[in-house]
């Protein structure tokens, strides 16, 4: 009887004890709806503005984590676009204007892509602050992630070859100085004239001087525009000057040819021209170099390093300057941090 009892009790305890309750299921987020290909040109516009004033507030919520930027070079990630805006102070080049055309905006479920050609106008003043004229094809691909729409691909492109780039430089004739490089000037001075190379000629200020000063001078530019500029500069000064439109990654500098190579602002990534240019100086002869120096934790910034000069002309060369100096640059800026290099080949 009592066991009969016992199992009356337990019987009914168990069947009122309340059903397990099931773990809640995660909440998903809402897939974010395409954009219309409005929103999609409204959005990259305002993203390209606020890169261009370095606002991260605005661009780290639109960038993706696996963002890529390319430009030509290395390609730079989210982490590296970041890590450059931080360090960019109030002087850094940027857009200050951009005009649009020829846009075109294809829309899929999962991304969408915008591309269209802008018109722009680098900030700072004519002389040193900037000014340059660009004309390019900006590509953006944004894609769904979540509930947010971000930008994965950021391309630009020059429209035409990069001897267009330059023509229209040398066309517009603004940001960058006109005067002869100072490091230039100083060190012809206590040189005897002879035969010099003047690399990435441009409109001829640093060739011309040479020839003024009694070299026989050759300058060489990929740019047809500030060939002509300097040739009818020669022409009325009435001096004796060579000069070549070539692209200088092909050409031949010759073995032991001259006394004097310059490359005064030549751009990045033409560490392959110091190697020719080794070849071709003469014995004796004097290698000058002034450009933008490099950030160590930034090669794809595309400066030059004093260390990396150095040990390029460490073997058959004497290196009479190796200066990192915060200074006026020939291009682009009022002040910048630059490399003056200067060797001697060995006798």
């Amino acid at each position: 009887m009592r066991a009969a009892l016992i199992a009356v009790v337990l019987a009914a305890c168990t069947s009122a004890a309340p059903p397990p309750v099931a773990a809640p299921k995660p909440v998903e987020a809402t897939p974010a709806p395409p954009p219309t290909k409005d929103e999609v040109i409204q959005r990259s516009h305002a993203m390209l503005d606020a890169y261009d004033r370095g606002e991260l507030t605005k661009l780290e919520p639109v960038w993706s984590e696996h963002l890529l930027h390319f430009e030509g070079g290395k390609p730079a990630t989210r982490d590296d676009e970041l890590d450059q805006l931080r360090k960019r102070t109030k002087d850094s080049s940027h857009i200050a204007q951009r005009t649009w055309s020829d846009e075109t905006v294809q829309v899929t479920a999962d991304d969408a892509v915008f591309v269209g050609k802008a018109s722009e106008v680098e900030g700072g003043n004519d002389s040193h602050g900037g000014g340059f004229r660009y004309a390019g094809w900006y590509l953006l691909q944004w894609a769904r992630e979540g509930a947010a729409w971000k930008v994965r691909l950021w391309t630009w492109q020059r429209v035409g070859h990069a001897r267009d780039h330059w023509n229209d430089v040398y066309r517009n004739n603004v940001g960058f100085e006109k005067q002869p490089n100072r490091l230039l000037v100083e060190i012809a001075k206590g040189l005897r004239p002879g035969t010099a190379l003047d690399l990435t000629m441009g409109q001829g200020r640093n060739v011309l001087h040479l020839a003024q000063a009694g070299w026989k001078a050759t300058g060489i530019d990929i740019a047809e525009e500030g060939v002509r500029l300097a040739r009818e500069e020669a022409a009325k000064r009435k001096l004796e000057l060579t000069t070549i439109v070539a692209d200088i990654d092909s050409w031949d500098f010759g073995k032991e040819k001259w006394d004097l190579i310059t490359m005064i602002y030549p751009g990045p990534f033409h560490q392959a021209w110091w190697n020719k240019a080794k070849v071709g100086l003469k014995k004796g002869g004097v290698f000058v170099l002034e450009f933008f120096a490099g950030d160590p934790a930034n090669p794809r910034g595309g400066g030059y390093l004093a260390s990396e000069l150095a040990a390029a002309f460490g073997d058959g060369f004497t290196i009479l300057r190796n200066d990192e100096v915060e200074d006026r640059p020939d291009w682009a800026l009022d002040k910048a941090k630059l490399v003056r290099f200067v060797a001697k080949k060995n006798n």
